[in-house]
């Protein structure tokens, strides 16, 4: 296959498939500034000169009238006013580099230099510029179709997304704003703007653009960020803004839109520049999830479409081990540890220990800054000898960037490492790193201020996944109480002796390797 030649590395990319012929599979993928085709196994770059994107020409020459340089080209370009153009290879340095241009016509444009350099320029001249395309592209009818950042849908040739026609635009002008996302509800496209949506249908124009807009499905909400829009189940998902309401998530069905985001999610992404998004829809166990990646503030939301809920995932990095020593006594390890750093509940996996009971990923509580413990047999020899370390994990935004269902199978794909894995209900951690799930209650407090005590807390669900760590807060978050285990298999899954409080929140953590389905929580 021939290499992508691309105008600016590491960009994502936009892709669609289509049937160009009986039984000929073909696709059409995008970045911002380039955009190719896949068709009978022929990888082919656009390079029609009205197609939306970056392109290297070589002028005819430039010229200078004072500090004005004039860029004659040999054959028309698409390119803008306003837009900025690379220039390299003139022998007189002054005209060298990213410079805005004024288009005076097809063939030429101007830009303003510094100093007095020799004109005409000399030496083997390049310019590289274009328009940038915004995320999304769609297929309708026949046609491909893209949106410019002005808001201009521009769409190919009727079954062929390798020719693109100077008239084949449609601008989205009923509210000021520039374009941020293409996108498609049913038979509709969705041109998503700063500040609204612009909704358009085939009718068929036999010049032109084939599309008309829907004026009574114009709304005053727009997208944030391109980045965050989604399909999943023929909805459409987005982070939307509005002047007067701020940034929300909202759904697209057909052309109803709706807020899912709730009140918390919304002051979430109010914390965030929304300068590293990423976005996917994926359908586990007969639950579809909108997931949305924020990687400034270090989360990523999901969305339970299925049963209207939120959640945030997360991905565990190994970090650098610690040494340490081990003792056993009555069923508990503890483990010495000079500044181990390591959370209360949190997951560390202990190797290189003898007897080898003391190995494995271990659910600790955390007794000091240099120690913690975790439960073994108690029988196990102590101490341990041999090299022991301890890993622990840090937590951050969920690593799996982009998703794609394939052979019957739903794929991730790790960001940095390009590990693609299957996502299933049946893995209980996360290509060898430990899954952290972590479960919060609201704040109870049984309508009053009085205090209540609690006898007992007992855990409701399945009886499986080995242990977990319960434990609770009392002033509104600041701080918890000491992690205390609760065995999930035990039919009276429960702790003793909780103590007194107004308000409570409590909180359960778990990180075994093991399958887990809780209910809720009874308290005594």
């Amino acid at each position: 296959m021939t290499a992508l030649s691309v105008t600016v590395a590491g960009q994502p990319f936009d892709m669609i498939g289509y049937v160009a012929e009986q039984s000929i599979f073909g696709l059409f993928f995008k970045s911002a500034y380039d955009a190719f085709n896949f068709e009978d196994n022929v990888l082919t770059k656009i390079t029609d000169t009205d197609y939306p994107g970056w392109s290297t020409v070589t002028p005819s020459s430039i010229t200078r009238s004072g500090s004005i340089a004039t860029v004659t080209l040999s054959a028309p370009v698409n390119w803008q006013s306003g837009s900025t153009v690379t220039i390299s290879g003139a022998a007189q340095t002054e005209y060298n580099g990213d410079f805005t241009i004024t288009v005076t016509d097809s063939t030429h444009f101007t830009y303003g230099v510094t100093g007095t350099p020799t004109t005409p320029a000399t030496g083997t001249i390049t310019a590289t510029g274009g328009r940038t395309t915004v995320p999304g592209v769609e297929y309708l009818d026949g046609y491909f179709f893209v949106m410019d950042a002005n808001a201009v849908i521009y769409n190919s040739g009727l079954n062929d997304p390798t020719s693109w026609g100077a008239l084949d635009f449609i601008t989205a002008a009923i509210e000021p704003g520039g374009g941020v996302a293409l996108a498609k509800s049913q038979n509709y496209l969705i041109a998503f703007k700063e500040w609204s949506s612009e909704f358009f249908y085939d009718v068929g124009n036999p010049t032109g653009s084939p599309l008309s807009p829907v004026l009574s499905a114009f709304t005053l909400t727009g997208c944030a960020v391109g980045e965050s829009v989604a399909e999943l189940d023929e909805t459409v998902y987005w982070v939307s803004k509005a002047r007067q309401k701020g940034r929300a998530v909202h759904k697209m069905v057909g052309l109803q839109q709706q807020l899912v985001s709730t009140p918390d999610i919304d002051r979430i992404l109010a914390t965030s520049d929304l300068s590293s998004v990423y976005s996917y829809g994926v359908k586990l166990s007969g639950h579809s999830f909108y997931i949305l990646g924020l990687r400034d503030i270090d989360v990523t939301l999901a969305y339970d479409a299925t049963a209207g809920t939120w959640a945030q995932w997360s991905s565990l990095t190994a970090q650098t081990p610690k040494s340490c020593t081990l003792t056993q006594a009555g069923g508990v390890a503890t483990a010495a540890c000079t500044a181990h750093g390591y959370a209360d509940g949190a997951a560390v996996t202990i190797s290189g220990a003898t007897p080898i009971a003391y190995n494995g990923l271990k659910q600790i509580r955390a007794t000091s800054d240099d120690a913690f413990t975790f439960g073994v047999a108690s029988g196990t020899a102590s101490p341990a000898t041999g090299t022991i370390e301890a890993t622990g994990y840090a937590e951050g935004y969920f690593r799996y960037s982009h998703y794609v269902a394939a052979a019957g199978r739903d794929l991730v794909l790790h960001e940095t490492t390009g590990a693609l894995v299957e996502i299933t209900p049946d893995a209980y951690t996360d290509d060898g790193a430990p899954i952290a799930l972590k479960i919060r209650t609201g704040k109870l407090d049984s309508g009053n201020e009085d205090y209540k005590s609690i006898g007992q807390v007992r855990v409701i669900g399945e009886k499986m996944g080995g242990q977990a760590m319960l434990r609770w807060s009392d002033d509104d978050y600041a701080t918890d109480s000491q992690c205390r285990p609760v065995d999930l298999s035990s039919s009276q899954a429960r702790i003793r002796r909780c103590g007194a409080f107004r308000r409570r929140s409590f909180e359960l953590l778990h990180v075994a390797d093991l399958p887990v389905q809780l209910e809720s929580l009874e308290i005594d």
